[in-house]
């Protein structure tokens, strides 16, 4: 036994609480030659004991006076339990299964600890010949390595505690600062997508988490939901704000000379081409490249997307040699692109490499709430870029253009707005005389069959109110193109094709009236 001071000092250079009460445990039943040692530990809602070998799995609630574990944290005193008296405690049967094979020369004693103290911090629980138990606790070595063992213990768990605690509040505030990082980017971000409805909050908070990736993003919406807007604010809230945004509408340039803008040229590669000319994906390097409309791209075209995205190297018109950019990908349709696949209209492998991060836009239909914030937004851009004054809106104004479907959902809404400013006086309110009949020719539109043009100059406006000719002449082309695209679901092929034109030619005008 007058080993024991030397094992104290091994306790102290132990630096995790674990570890130290395996030593401890295990030089213990080692020196009394002990069949059972454990530590009875606490749990942290104070409710039950735990074993300090969690392998074990035993657990003692401290009220169950069954088990003589409880009778020691409430008196705060040993008890010694011999091998006549243990029968009395064989109810309980995890603390049966440590007695079952107690010998006649054998006891059990259960230890507060610190030893001597009123308030428990653990129990020490042996198992073992009586003589060599009762001998080590006459033992003041012994009793002193307890001591050390305890200190050192409390000592330990109170830094360990400490550190916990540290790391707790420094992932608390870690995380306060995320949150309020994201908050005032969300508040930004409402300045240019605006709207208090649940669809655009989402939508905003979609943005901000695509933007914190490196994932390719698909914007999906109907025509005029603002898929650019979308596709800028990821650029712009992601770490690469500060380099280039290059965007490329796929329908409005014409299938040959697509690729050129695209990858670029070199000089000679065709006729005209008078010297090299670096491409949008060289001008995206390190930012971002936005395809707007990719649902038009050719199938060619699309194969060498494709290759790109997976390689990051591409080469010009009539190059020899490949070049590397580093861009991140964003592109929108208002096109159902799994009904192209479907169709072999659009490869199968490049839509999975475009979706990795899909955005759904909401029509203005789904977001009625947020029409009078978007009405004074467009009064107050109509103002600054007029130098007028127009007050606002009149609230029957709006809620006649709640009644409203608004196929060309937040685009026509603005010129709707734009209409209505510009036959308001200076310091008054759009009036629903301003807007009202055009609404009423809008919703008069049968679009369940085609119509001779002769019909809808009829009822596209009223003649007496038109002062200017050129707009209303460009407000009855932009009808027709809307109503006969509603007609065949978006599908720009089969709505040119009805109205005997290219689908180039259509896809530029649907550019030029901002459809």
């Amino acid at each position: 036994m007058s080993n024991w001071l030397a094992y104290a000092t091994d306790l102290v250079v132990v630096r995790k609480p674990d570890d130290l009460m395996a030593l401890f445990v295990s030089t213990v039943k080692r020196e009394l030659g002990l069949t059972t040692c454990e530590l009875l530990i606490p749990s942290a809602d104070g409710r039950t004991l735990v074993a300090h070998n969690t392998e074990t799995g035993h657990s003692w609630s401290v009220t169950d006076f069954d088990c003589p574990f409880a009778h020691v944290l409430q008196k705060a005193k040993p008890m010694v339990i011999t091998s006549d008296e243990v029968g009395f405690w064989r109810s309980n049967r995890f603390f049966n299964q440590y007695v079952e094979t107690l010998g006649m020369l054998d006891s059990v004693r259960v230890e507060p600890l610190p030893v001597g103290k009123s308030v428990v911090k653990a129990l020490l629980f042996l198992v073992g010949d009586s003589e060599s138990i009762q001998s080590s606790f006459a033992d003041r070595d012994f009793l002193k390595f307890i001591d050390v063992f305890t200190y050192q213990w409390a000592l330990l768990r109170d830094m360990q505690r400490d550190e916990t605690y540290q790391r707790d509040l420094k992932e608390s505030l870690s995380e306060e600062k995320k949150n309020r990082t994201l908050q005032q980017q969300l508040n930004v971000l409402s300045d240019s997508l605006i709207g208090t409805s649940g669809a655009m909050s989402r939508l905003r908070e979609q943005i901000i988490s695509a933007a914190s990736s490196q994932l390719s993003v698909m914007v999906q919406g109907d025509t005029g939901t603002g898929k650019e807007l979308v596709a800028r604010a990821v650029h712009d809230f992601s770490e690469r704000s500060d380099k280039p945004f290059v965007a490329i509408n796929c329908a409005a340039i014409p299938e040959n000379l697509l690729e050129s803008e695209l990858f670029g040229y070199c000089k000679g590669a065709f006729s005209g081409a008078d010297s090299d000319r670096a491409g949008l994906i060289a001008e995206a390097n390190g930012g971002t490249l936005f395809l707007d409309e990719i649902g038009d791209m050719p199938l060619a075209l699309q194969a060498k997307l494709l290759r790109v995205l997976e390689t990051r190297r591409y080469r010009p018109v009539g190059g020899k040699e490949e070049l590397g950019s580093d861009f991140r990908l964003v592109s929108a349709t208002h096109v159902n692109l799994i009904g192209q696949v479907k169709e072999k209209r659009f490869r199968q492998d490049l839509y999975y490499r475009l979706f990795q991060y899909p955005i759904a836009v909401p029509r203005l239909s789904e977001r009625l709430s947020d029409l009078p914030l978007l009405a004074a937004h467009f009064i107050h851009e109509f103002n600054a870029s007029h130098g007028k004054s127009v007050r606002g809106i009149n609230f029957r104004v709006v809620d006649r253009l709640k009644q409203y479907a608004f196929p060309g959902n937040v685009r026509e809404l603005k010129h709707l707005i734009e209409f209505g400013c510009a036959q308001t006086p200076d310091n008054s309110e759009v009036e629903l005389n301003c807007l009202s009949h055009r609404l009423a020719v809008f919703e008069q539109q049968d679009l369940t069959e085609d119509f001779p043009v002769d019909s809808v100059a009829e009822n596209v406006c009223e003649f007496s109110v038109i002062h200017d000719l050129k707009q209303a002449l460009s407000d009855f082309e932009s009808r027709i193109i809307k109503e006969r695209l509603m007609m065949y679901s978006g599908d720009r092929a089969k709505a040119a094709e009805s109205l005997g034109i290219p689908k180039r030619t259509l896809a530029y005008k649907c550019q030029k009236l901002e459809i």
